[in-house]
């Protein structure tokens, strides 16, 4: 079983502030699927286009957040620390991120 299945608490940080939310992955060979819940407003999402490289993992979902729908796509790796680092990429920029096991 992959280290990347279950829940995850993301924390995306962007210039209007942190960005919560709950990633609920679950990894099928190489590929990524599962959904993603907004902790502000609960809208939940499925994510497209997941594939998985070792610990290595990028998806595109398309969600409504505070500041409206948005497309993101999400590259990040599950570090030896049990910690997913990476970038979330959209029309407003490019933000770093973390993850950690559980939920919002």
């Amino acid at each position: 079983m992959s280290k990347l299945n279950g829940s995850w608490k993301i924390t995306l940080h962007t210039f209007m502030g942190d960005m919560r939310s709950t990633g609920y992955f679950t990894v099928e060979g190489d590929k990524l699927v599962g959904s993603s819940k907004d902790a502000a407003n609960g809208a939940e999402a499925p994510l497209d286009n997941g594939v998985v490289n070792g610990n290595k993992y990028e998806y595109d979902i398309t969600i409504k957040t505070a500041v409206g729908v948005m497309t993101n796509h999400l590259v990040g790796e599950l570090g030896e620390d049990d910690v997913i680092r990476g970038t979330s990429t959209n029309g407003m920029g490019t933000f770093e991120f973390e993850a950690v096991r559980g939920e919002f």
